[in-house]
């Protein structure tokens, strides 16, 4: 219509003016009905079109407006690195079932290449060995070549060796072959050759026995061991640290009786091991084999604010050590391997640690056996010797500084005593929580041979000791002299020693609180109270 309109408009202009359309001006001015002036009509068609769009608009659902076409949301898990793709479905305006939303995560394949770490300062080997999922002997199996097997050369600022798995790191050299080097390591050869990061191929490595594999390189032995070894017991004393580290701390009254958990208390002034016992209602033996790892075999060295385990009942806490059987280890705290087991606490699964006399299960390690019963102490072991009547002990489970000598020095059997005053200033004989007596004094009282002898040690002990000297009376008889000072040895190991001999100085070195002689006397291996020679 209102092309038509434009059209005839068009015609009228160009056409010849009758009569009628040359009246005056007044009928010629005329107003034309509304249905024939084009732009109004333009106007009300496009209100028109406006107001259907309008009412389509508002009969929208109101929950179309909020969605796009991207339906796909992705996220990032900010403490690993799997990409998790979420779908959400397109909500309707009537009720249909939705699909079940379908999540795809992307894990990360395990790692097979060897890294480094630097040791920082405060870092336990143990708690290393925990953040990268493997075993801290694994550590020192990794290293050994750089940083040897004692956990003592292992400081802050070293870089270490992390393998990707529970094993060793063997260096290559010239001349060795697959066969030998997997039986050393307890594995096979396949082990070590499948192994990825060792990037082995077997096409070009050649015979087995003499494998073209560059001397000096470095493989992965996963799985493998090394012979003859034991975990030391520095190591076992960063595992019994970590352990304390992740206790919960409290006393007796926050975790009264029935306890069901293992905290760490934190001693007090004027506390003993005793003391700690009676308020837990616990054996002063059970606090001691609780912290044997931290306190050594004396208990002299405990002092206000340092951290000890308390066992919810008397027993033992026994930190298990690479090359231990399950069978020989409840054995020597009088219970079965399935007590060890049962033990919720343990959390050990005994189809994942495989043979009992060499499970798996890491060193450093807490095994809480209730009920068990440790043993006395006995550093004390003897070697053969041509001459019957002579009997030498060998007291290196003490630590590095043990020797043997071939003098001989019996003694008397008249024993004195090894300080100038008999006054008995901490514990007296209680074993096997204190095998000795505690004499009192400064630092730099002189302290005597108890009775002639052989020294057969002299040198600190990480038994809780400190600087010790031993002597051997080859009778059967040995005497131990402990926390001497610093500087204070006045004898050599090896050195013959007759009584009354001044062998050092009075310290308080090791587990000790103040200056005083922790003396102990043991026949055969076993401790004896010096009481009863009238010391």
């Amino acid at each position: 219509m209102t092309k038509h309109n434009e059209e005839t408009t068009g015609n009228l202009s160009g056409a010849d003016l009758s009569s009628e359309e040359l009246l005056p001006s007044k009928k010629k001015n005329k107003k034309k009905p509304f249905y024939k002036e084009p732009v109004l009509l333009a106007v009300i068609g496009l209100l028109l079109v406006a107001g259907i769009l309008l009412g389509i608009w508002l009969r929208k659902p109101k929950d179309d407006l909020s969605n796009t076409p991207d339906i796909a949301t992705a996220t990032h898990d900010h403490q690993a690195t799997p990409f998790v793709k979420k779908e959400t479905s397109i909500p309707t305006a009537t009720n249909v079932p939705t699909e079940v939303p379908e999540v795809v995560i992307a894990t990360e394949e395990p790692r097979t290449e060897v890294i480094t770490y630097t040791i920082q300062e405060g870092d336990l080997l143990t708690e290393i060995a925990e953040r990268f999922g493997i075993w801290p002997d694994t550590i020192i199996w990794a290293n050994r070549y750089e940083h040897g097997t004692d956990v003592l050369e292992y400081n802050a600022g070293d870089t270490i060796f992390i393998l990707p798995v529970n094993g060793a790191y063997h260096k290559w050299y010239q001349g060795e072959g697959l066969n030998g080097v997997a039986k050393y390591y307890n594995v096979t050869p396949d082990d070590i050759i499948d192994f990825p990061g060792n990037n082995l191929n077997r096409d070009t490595l050649g015979s087995l026995s003499n494998p073209n594999i560059t001397p000096g390189t470095r493989l992965v032995i996963p799985g493998g061991t090394l012979p003859d070894y034991f975990a030391s017991d520095a190591l076992l004393y960063h595992a019994a640290v970590q352990k304390l580290r992740s206790l919960p701390l409290g006393d007796a009254e926050s975790y009264p009786e029935p306890r069901a958990e293992i905290i760490a208390y934190e001693v007090r002034e004027k506390d003993t091991i005793f003391s700690i016992a009676e308020d837990f209602n616990l054996e002063p033996e059970t606090i001691l084999w609780a912290n044997r790892y931290i306190i050594g075999d004396t208990p002299d060295g405990i002092y206000p604010g340092q951290k000890l385990i308390i066992l919810p009942e008397d027993g033992v806490y026994h930190a298990w050590s690479y090359g231990e059987g399950l069978n020989a280890v409840s054995r020597t705290y009088g219970v079965t391997p399935e007590d060890v087991l049962a033990e919720p606490m343990n959390e050990i699964d005994e189809e994942s640690i495989g043979d009992f006399a060499l499970p798996k299960i890491a060193t450093g390690s807490f095994l809480y056996i209730p009920g068990g019963k440790g043993m006395t102490p006995s550093w004390v072991s003897y070697v053969p010797t041509n001459d019957p009547s002579v009997k030498r002990a060998d007291v290196s489970y003490l630590g590095p500084y043990a020797c043997q000598s071939m003098l001989v020095l019996k003694g008397t059997g008249a024993w004195q005593l090894p300080t100038p005053s008999s006054y008995i200033s901490g514990y007296e004989y209680n074993p096997p929580v204190h095998n000795g007596l505690d004499y009192g004094g400064t630092i730099g009282t002189p302290l005597f041979a108890a009775d002639s002898g052989v020294v057969i040690y002299a040198g600190w002990s990480d038994r809780g000791y400190g600087n010790t000297i031993v002597i051997d009376h080859l009778n059967g008889y040995i005497s131990l002299y402990a926390h001497i000072m610093h500087g204070g040895f006045n004898v050599g190991c090896g050195q013959a020693v007759p009584a009354g001999t001044t062998i050092g100085y009075m310290g308080s070195t090791g587990n000790s609180t103040g200056p005083h002689l922790h003396f102990e006397i043991r026949y055969n291996g076993s401790p004896v109270n010096p009481h009863s020679f009238g010391l």
